[in-house]
C-alpha cells in the first residue's frame, strides 16, 4: 500500500477552481440498477449481531470473503485494513468527490449514513484505530441543494477546501502528515463492510453519479458490477446524442465509444456523458506557464511534454514524471489545448510495461 508523506501546509495547496454542478443528481433518490433479483449472500460466513460481538480478526475476515475493494483506490479492503493492525493509524472517510459531477460518495453516504458509520466503527475496531474517525467531504459545492450535516451519526464532518485535486491521488491511502498517520477509507467500501459483517453479503455492486449535459434524469445509482454502460444510460435516459461518453470523473474518466462493451466495474464512479462544442485547433505551447502554476505535485509539465515529445528519457526521469498523480490540471489549464497529461499518463504506461 502506497504511502504519501505532507509537509506540514501540505502538498495539495495547488490546483484550479472548479464549478462542480453536482446537483440535480445528489437531491435525486439514490436508485438501484441490478441484473439479479437478490443480494448474494455469502455460503459459510457468520452474521453477527452488533459489534460487540465481532472480533477485529472477524471483520478482516469478512472484508475478505465478501471481496470488498475501496472505490478509491482500488485496493481490497482486507489488505488495507491488516496493514494498519496496532499501529495508531488514524481512519479518514473519503466522501470528497472533488470531480465536477461526481457525487458517488457523498450520495451513498447521505443515503446510506447508517450503514457507513457502522462501516467505520468496524473498521476502527479492526485495527485499533487511534480514534473513531472522522468523514471529509468537499466544501467547495456551492450548487447543492441538500444541506451537509455537521456530523453524521455522532461522526464528525470535516469539509476540505482549496482547488481541485483537494483528494489525495494515484492510490495514496495510507497518508502521513505531521507525525500522524492516516488511512483513507472510501464511504462505499465502509457500506458494503457494513453489509458483509452484519448482513453476510458479497460485493457486487458499485455506487456511481449518471450525469452530464446529454443525460435526462441525473442520479447517483447502485449497479450490478459487470453491467454494461449502455444499461446505465438507458436507465436515466438521453436528452440527444453524446459526442462523448466517460467513465469514470470528468477530469479523470476514460472516454469510451463502444457503451456496450464498457462494463461497470468496482471502481467506477460515474458515467458521464456530453455534448461537446466543437473543438478549435490545437497550436504549440506558448511557454505560458500556466501548467507549471496548477500542478499540485510542483513538477514542470511544460518541460516534461516537450521531452517525452523528444523521446529525451533521461531528461524526463530528471523531471519526475513518476510523481505525477493524473489530476488533468495540466491539460485543463492548458490555452494550446495540449494534451499534456495524457502524454505523461501514456509515457508513465510504457515504461511499468518495459520493466
Amino acid at each position: 500500500m502506497k504511502r504519501l508523506k505532507l509537509p506540514p501546509m501540505g502538498v495539495f495547496h495547488r490546483g484550479i477552481p472548479m464549478e462542480q454542478h453536482k446537483e440535480p443528481a445528489l437531491s435525486q433518490p439514490l436508485d438501484l440498477l441490478t441484473n439479479t433479483p437478490e443480494p448474494q449472500r455469502m455460503e459459510g460466513q457468520p452474521v453477527y449481531p452488533d459489534l460487540e460481538h465481532v472480533e477485529p480478526f472477524e471483520i478482516i475476515r469478512a472484508a475478505k470473503a465478501a471481496g470488498i475493494i475501496d472505490e478509491r483506490d482500488g485496493l481490497p479492503l482486507f489488505k488495507k485494513l491488516k496493514a494498519c493492525v496496532a499501529k495508531g493509524v488514524f481512519i479518514r472517510v473519503d466522501a470528497v468527490d472533488d470531480e465536477p459531477y461526481l457525487s458517488s460518495q457523498l450520495g451513498p453516504l447521505l443515503r446510506f449514513r447508517e450503514e457507513c458509520v457502522s462501516g467505520l466503527r468496524l473498521a476502527c475496531k479492526a485495527i485499533t484505530a487511534a480514534d473513531s474517525g472522522i468523514i471529509e467531504v468537499y466544501r467547495n459545492m456551492a450548487d447543492l441543494e441538500i444541506k451537509i450535516p455537521r456530523s453524521i451519526e455522532g461522526i464528525r464532518v470535516r469539509r476540505i477546501g482549496g482547488f481541485y485535486p483537494t483528494e489525495i491521488r494515484s492510490g495514496y491511502s495510507l497518508v502521513e502528515e505531521e507525525g500522524k498517520r492516516y488511512l483513507y477509507l472510501g464511504s462505499c467500501a465502509l457500506i458494503h463492510l457494513h453489509r458483509a459483517v452484519f448482513q453476510g453479503l458479497a460485493q457486487t455492486t458499485a455506487f456511481l453519479t449518471v450525469g452530464g449535459n446529454c443525460v435526462a434524469h441525473p442520479c447517483n445509482l447502485e449497479v450490478s458490477l459487470g453491467l454494461p454502460v449502455t444499461d446505465v444510460l438507458d436507465r436515466c435516459g438521453l436528452t440527444e446524442t453524446p459526442t462523448r461518453v466517460v467513465v469514470g470523473g470528468s477530469m479523470t474518466g476514460q472516454s469510451v465509444s463502444d457503451t456496450d462493451k464498457a462494463l461497470v466495474t468496482v471502481t467506477t464512479r460515474g458515467v458521464l456523458a456530453f455534448r461537446d462544442k466543437e473543438q478549435t485547433d490545437r497550436s504549440p505551447c506558448i511557454r505560458c506557464g500556466r501548467c507549471v502554476q496548477v500542478c499540485p505535485m510542483g513538477l514542470n509539465p511544460m518541460m516534461l511534454y516537450r521531452s517525452i515529445q523528444q523521446g529525451l528519457e533521461r531528461e524526463t526521469e530528471a523531471l519526475d514524471y513518476k510523481h505525477c498523480i493524473e489530476c488533468m490540471c495540466c491539460s485543463f489549464e492548458c490555452p494550446a489545448r495540449l494534451e499534456i497529461a495524457e502524454a505523461i499518463k501514456e509515457y508513465r504506461r510504457g515504461r511499468r510495461s518495459a520493466t
